[in-house]
C-alpha cells in the first residue's frame, strides 16, 4: 500500500496544486480569508506558543535541577561551617591596610609629581622673568 501511495502521489500532486490555485484565484480579493477572528489568532498564537515553550523549558530545567538541590544544601552547610569561616589574622590585616595605604601612596606620588612640576615651572619663571 505504501508503494501504491508513493507511486500515485507524484501524479496527483499537479492536480491538487491546480485545484488549490483555482480556489485561491477564484476570489477577487486575495485577503478574503482575513476576518477579525483570524487577526486575533495571528496576534495571540505566537505569544501563546512562546509562553508554552518558555514554560516547557523552565519545567525541564526544574526537573534537571531537582536532584542537584540537596547537593547545594550540603555545600551551604560546608560553606558556613565554623572551620571554613576562620580567617587568618594576616588576611584581615591585609584587607584593612591595603585600602588605607593604597590611596595614601597614590596621594604621595601625585603630590611629589605635582610639586616637582610646579617647582620646575617656578624656577623657569625666575630664570626668564619676561
Amino acid at each position: 500500500m505504501a508503494s501504491l501511495l508513493s507511486s500515485s502521489l507524484p501524479s496527483c500532486l499537479p492536480s491538487l496544486l491546480f485545484l488549490l490555485f483555482q480556489l485561491t484565484s477564484s476570489s477577487a480579493d486575495p485577503f478574503y480569508w482575513i476576518n477579525p477572528g483570524v487577526l486575533v489568532l495571528i496576534a495571540v498564537l505566537p505569544v501563546l506558543l512562546l509562553q508554552i515553550i518558555v514554560g516547557l523549558v523552565f519545567l525541564c530545567l526544574q526537573r534537571r535541577l531537582r536532584g542537584k538541590l540537596w547537593a547545594e544544601i550540603e555545600n551551604l552547610h560546608r560553606t558556613f561551617d565554623p572551620h571554613f569561616l576562620m580567617v587568618p589574622c594576616w588576611k584581615i590585616t591585609l584587607f584593612v591596610i591595603v585600602p588605607v595605604l593604597g590611596p595614601l601612596v597614590a596621594l604621595i606620588i601625585c603630590y611629589n609629581w605635582l610639586h616637582r612640576r610646579l617647582a620646575g615651572q617656578f624656577l623657569e619663571e625666575l630664570r626668564n622673568p619676561f
